[in-house]
């Protein structure tokens, strides 16, 4: 009878364990990065510090550089559930997204051959245009990034004045290349108190692509210039805020934006862009 007992006991964990795992698949994580607080995580998270102690099993405020968390699943995926029969072929498919990029979206997943009916699994979402842009920094030369776009920045050349963030940041290493991430042709180059050594790039008729914190730029940058997706254009860099010559006034980092001219100019949020070229 106690043998029986221990049985059911057994199975009725593994069970719980299976049910559990759809959840577990999909989870998303953030490595804590210098500076980093659980509230300032939170806020970029869409979640609280109260969610992210009780997620993370932590009873105090206290991070290192380096530690994982969990955290939400970030807003450049949805989350869809595992059909009977389902490959992720079939969901590939089904949603019209590349299979690699389906893939890439669910590392969590140790083999993409095993999947089961009710496992929740990321689908990255697809932007509205530019979907066969180029990411702009090769892998291995920036680190995790997080969606700056509408933080508030204070610097300006008259002094301290709060305004919108108007793209993301990626850390990366001095010098590391800059690609562009499509083909259109170049409408600004030069110093930019702000954004120092940049590039502005015109994709279409209405959309502009902006490069900013360059090192240098790579040969026949200038004004009028055609290039093309994938062609390196710059280095990273610490350049701006400040006349030109300006640098080191924070960590290397690539500033990505993207302008509309019309109704009048004005940016969008790059984020969702970035994360579906990375993939």
């Amino acid at each position: 009878m106690k043998h029986k007992m221990k049985k059911l006991i057994c199975m009725s964990a593994m069970l719980s364990v299976l049910a559990a795992s759809p959840g577990i698949a999909a989870a998303a994580t953030y490595t804590v990065q210098p500076g980093d607080s659980l509230w300032k995580i939170s806020v970029k998270h869409g979640t609280t510090v109260e969610q992210l102690m009780q997620r993370n099993g932590l009873n105090s405020h206290n991070l290192l550089v380096g530690q994982t968390l969990q955290v939400p699943d970030p807003q450049e995926y949805d989350t869809i559930s595992v059909k009977s029969n389902d490959t992720m072929w079939k969901i590939a498919l089904r949603y019209a997204v590349p299979l690699d990029k389906l893939i890439a979206a669910n590392p969590q997943i140790p083999n993409p051959n095993m999947i089961w009916t009710g496992l929740d699994i990321r689908m990255p979402k697809k932007p509205a245009a530019f979907a066969n842009g180029v990411f702009p920094l090769k892998a291995g030369t920036y680190t995790e990034y997080t969606n700056s776009y509408a933080e508030a920045r204070s610097w300006s050349p008259n002094g301290e004045e709060i305004r919108k963030h108007e793209g993301v940041d990626i850390m990366a290493n001095e010098g590391a290349p800059v690609y562009s991430a499509t083909s259109g042709t170049i409408v600004k180059a030069g110093w930019n108190e702000y954004g120092g050594w940049r590039v502005t790039i015109r994709v279409d008729d209405n959309t502009e692509f902006y490069y900013a914190h360059l090192s240098g730029y790579t040969s026949g940058i200038k004004v009028g210039a055609k290039v093309s997706a994938g062609q390196p254009i710059g280095y990273v860099g610490s350049t701006g805020y400040g006349p030109e010559g300006t640098s080191g006034k924070f960590l290397p980092h690539l500033h990505f934006s993207i302008y509309k001219r019309t109704p009048s100019y004005h940016s969008i949020d790059p984020y969702l862009y970035l994360k579906w070229w990375e993939l």
